[in-house]
């Protein structure tokens, strides 16, 4: 059962959407390239549907995203991971990591909480023999 938002508002992060839904991908890189800012207030979720696509001949490449949150927009945070043994609380810094396994498309879905007033994503691919490949990202905003 959903938790039926009154406001769910898709939009594109990376890449661009047509009207009448034709997703156009951004070639990636080897660094996170430029990192795409957007403000979240008033929402509890993020969801991020990625479309990523190996270059040709590429095989087992990964694409990884960097996700950050700020109170201003100008002052941005990782978002962290959490291990906890004996009690102690060990937090690292969190990256998305998924691995494809050929240059077929792959789509990957990420639901994230808000907790501050803007969140900042950037993406890069990792492993690359000599083809890099393409990524969409759409974000969709829940909120009551």
């Amino acid at each position: 059962m959903s938790l039926r938002y009154k406001s769910q508002l898709p939009f594109p992060i990376i890449g661009t959407k047509t009207s009448t839904g034709t997703r156009t991908s951004v070639t990636l890189a080897g660094t996170y390239g430029t990192a795409k800012a957007f403000k979240v207030a008033g929402y509890s979720k993020l969801n991020l549907d990625v479309l990523y696509t190996m270059g040709a001949a590429e095989t087992s490449n990964s694409i990884e995203l960097l996700i950050e949150q700020s109170s201003d927009g100008v002052n941005y945070y990782r978002i962290p991971n959490e291990t906890v043994t004996a009690g102690t609380s060990t937090l690292t810094a969190r990256e998305f990591t998924f691995v494809g396994t050929n240059a077929a498309a792959a789509t990957i879905s990420i639901g994230l909480d808000i907790f501050y007033k803007y969140v900042r994503v950037s993406v890069k691919e990792t492993g690359v023999g000599s083809n890099f490949g393409t990524a969409y990202v759409e974000g969709t905003l829940s909120g009551l």
